[in-house]
């Protein structure tokens, strides 16, 4: 009896060595460090800034050459991120063509004129729904009293499938929760193939109002402005978040 006592313990013992042996591969051979990276701190992320499209608002103007007659409406943003490195921002914004509204003119007049301004004369909205502004770089003018900046915006815009350069002046708060971006852009609607009773044809003797069997007094009362001004504010969604 003693004997197989001795026998069990000694099996025992060697099977639990096997055990131990079959799980040597389940232990790792090499310590790893973990490291966690606080996204904030790393200077190649850059936080992006989205925009809010429903509280954000443009305002356009446009109006005669050679009279006191303005027309003016509004247009809504599709989508726009911005991209803030260094207190420099880049990104795109995204118009919404097809919201092009007007706020000047009793409810009849102001369709007729904003069906014209999207028919192929002007915006042509069916074929180009969307306008886009690519911020390509930005400078700091100054710091203002409230906290601001004064900015300088250097961007591309493209209308109509057409793309030209364009700066602008705005000023900026990037410190806020929310952040805000406000002033004007102005553009020549030439740029862009727009040429419906436009300056440029005004000494042209081929262009219709030229052509016209009154004065040329009369004539110029039809040329429209070729710039466009565009009032904009814009705010950002709350925070930022990290690529």
């Amino acid at each position: 009896m003693k004997k197989i006592l001795i026998l069990i313990f000694i099996i025992s013992i060697s099977y639990g060595q096997v055990l131990d042996r079959s799980e040597e591969g389940l232990v790792p051979t090499k310590k790893f460090n973990i490291k966690i990276t606080n996204l904030a701190a790393n200077e190649a992320i850059s936080p992006i800034i989205i925009l809010n499209k429903n509280e954000s608002n443009f305002f356009w103007t446009g109006g005669l050459k050679f009279g006191a007659t303005n027309h003016s409406g509004n247009l809504k943003m599709k989508s726009g991120n911005l991209t803030l490195e260094n207190n420099k921002i880049s990104g795109e914004v995204v118009i919404d063509m097809l919201s092009l509204s007007n706020i000047d003119l009793p409810e009849g007049p102001g369709e007729r004129l904003v069906g014209h301004l999207r028919s192929p004369d002007f915006f042509n909205v069916e074929r180009f729904p969307t306008a886009k502004l690519s911020i390509q770089e930005s400078r700091i003018v100054e710091k203002l009293g409230d906290g601001s900046y004064k900015m300088i915006i250097n961007s591309l815009i493209t209308i109509k499938g057409q793309t030209n350069p364009v700066s602008f002046e705005a000023k900026v708060n990037l410190d806020a929760e929310i952040k805000t971006a406000e002033g004007k852009l102005i553009f020549n609607r030439n740029d862009f193939n727009i040429q419906y009773r436009s300056e440029i044809h005004l000494d042209n003797p081929k262009t219709f109002w030229n052509k016209l069997q009154t004065t040329r007094d009369t004539a110029k009362d039809k040329v429209i402005r070729d710039l466009i001004e565009i009032d904009f504010k814009v705010l950002s969604m709350p925070g930022m978040i990290s690529q």
